[in-house]
């Protein structure tokens, strides 16, 4: 091997350099594209979705293989999310803001994805489903407080004192806002028959 060269981390093919997330990112952003593309046949739809969701493809394509060098993948990879909602949501604008967003990830080097965490955006989820579950059979003031100490559970800067104030100031503005304000018919505390 030659002296100051290290080896890259996929390997190398000549004139390519292959990254991992480069490859695992790619052949994803391919594949959505493709059965997005499959989907925009099967509805009626405009000819505008269908060349976009083509041109996403190829670029995932490009992508995975090494041909687009992808330097800031966060910016790449969410400028690529923005322009696979396009078709279904705002189109143009949104496609030319993901299409500048991923191009900044192209040409300027940024920091890589992290790891996901699961813990808190899956206790947010449960303490919205909990406030579902209690609001109907112990009220608004307990629902409230509770679905508010479940979900900040989800952070791993939590203090006792500071969130249970913080819960109890929560609950307080929702029985303001929501009860006296609004006038909606909430029962705020549980019913003992």
């Amino acid at each position: 091997m030659s002296e100051g060269v290290s080896p890259s981390p996929g390997g190398t093919r000549p004139g390519f350099s292959i990254n991992t997330h480069n490859l695992i990112g790619g052949l994803t952003v391919a594949v959505l594209a493709l059965l997005m593309l499959g989907y925009a046949f099967y509805v009626p739809n405009t000819v505008i979705p269908r060349l976009i969701l083509a041109a996403l493809a190829v670029i995932g394509i490009a992508t995975a293989v090494g041909l687009v060098p992808v330097h800031g993948p966060r910016d790449f990879y969410g400028g690529i999310a923005l322009v696979m909602l396009a078709p279904r949501l705002f189109s143009f604008v949104l496609a030319a803001l993901g299409a500048a967003v991923a191009l900044g990830g192209v040409f300027a080097e940024g920091p890589p994805i992290e790891k996901y965490k699961i813990r808190g955006p899956s206790l947010v989820i449960i303490a919205i489903l909990a406030f579902a579950a209690m609001i109907r059979p112990l009220g608004l003031v307990p629902a409230t407080f509770l679905a508010f100490m479940i979900s900040i559970l989800g952070s791993t800067e939590m203090r006792w004192i500071e969130s249970t104030i913080a819960a109890v100031l929560m609950t307080l503005f929702c029985v303001l806002l929501f009860v006296y304000l609004l006038n909606l018919p909430f029962q705020l505390w549980p019913r003992f028959y």
